[in-house]
């Protein structure tokens, strides 16, 4: 399956939707389904907020795979600035109080948590982000 989105927040819904509609096909279960859910929601917000320095309408596609039961293979490309997500470190803001840490990283931590490998590359100028969650 593949969505394209625009890089507009009221785009979201169309996340949601097709993560649905990948449960029903695949037999996710609601749980994996949710955590996909908001991986993907915090992928997409911080590519709408950060990754274009223009007001100009971009593409952001998500391509969705089932290699094989039990597994789900997400890939994102975008248009924007490279940003490697592997290299933002949460791990030291945690371990701070809340009022030293600095802005920013804990939802890279989060996506992390939710799936079980996460990849970058940047290739035709083009950032690609692979989630592979195991269900």
């Amino acid at each position: 399956m593949h969505i394209q989105l625009l890089n507009r927040l009221d785009q979201l819904n169309r996340i949601a939707t097709a993560i649905d509609q990948l449960g029903e096909d695949w037999a996710i279960p609601p749980k994996v389904l949710k955590e996909l859910n908001l991986a993907l929601e915090e992928l997409f917000t911080n590519i709408v907020f950060y990754a274009y320095d223009d007001k100009e309408e971009h593409k952001i596609d998500i391509f969705f795979e089932n290699p094989e039961p039990g597994c789900i293979r997400i890939s994102i490309s975008d248009d924007g600035k490279a940003f490697n997500l592997l290299e933002k470190s949460a791990d030291d803001n945690l371990s701070k109080p809340l009022g030293e840490r600095q802005v920013g990283g804990l939802g890279i931590h989060l996506v992390k948590q939710l799936v079980n490998n996460i990849e970058y590359q940047r290739k035709n100028r083009k950032n690609i982000v692979l989630l592979i969650r195991n269900f």
